[in-house]
């Protein structure tokens, strides 16, 4: 019970969430990718500003009660199952006005920058998580 009060307060919960929000992200995002020049694919992508929106919610009835787990509300388009895993429904992406003769509305240049984007976020989000877990490493053998 102890470990569960240390692992479920401050910002771990939070960047495990980031985290596992980056990788559904970048699946979406490769996908498109890979269907680059499939006719009639219109690209995908997940509500990054519901998914912030959430979190932050969800951050700030964890602080008025002061402590406990992060829970996180489901919404149209994102859902948390018991486990606290995320499911995606990913949603067409925002129309960029260009849609070529095989009906397929690519933009290749915005869908790298969408993944250098998202796995920056994610490998900064690891980064602080691996640093937190390691002083808690540290505190648990004692050399704090």
């Amino acid at each position: 019970m102890l470990f569960e009060n240390l692992l479920n307060q401050g910002s771990m919960p939070v960047l495990e969430k980031v985290m596992s929000f980056t990788q559904q992200r970048q699946q979406v995002l490769a996908n498109n990718i890979s269907n680059f020049d499939t006719p009639g694919y219109k690209m995908k992508d997940v509500p990054e500003a519901e998914f912030f929106e959430s979190l932050s919610k969800a951050v700030e009835k964890r602080d008025k009660r002061g402590a406990g787990s992060l829970e996180l509300s489901s919404s149209r388009h994102l859902s948390w199952d018991r486990k606290g895993n995320l499911q995606v429904k990913a949603l067409d992406a925002e129309n960029s006005n260009i849609l070529f003769h095989d009906e397929n509305n690519r933009f290749v240049e915005k869908q790298m920058s969408m993944m250098s984007k998202n796995a920056l976020l994610h490998n900064v989000s690891a980064e602080l998580l691996r640093g937190q877990y390691e002083t808690l490493q540290m505190a648990i053998r004692g050399r704090v």
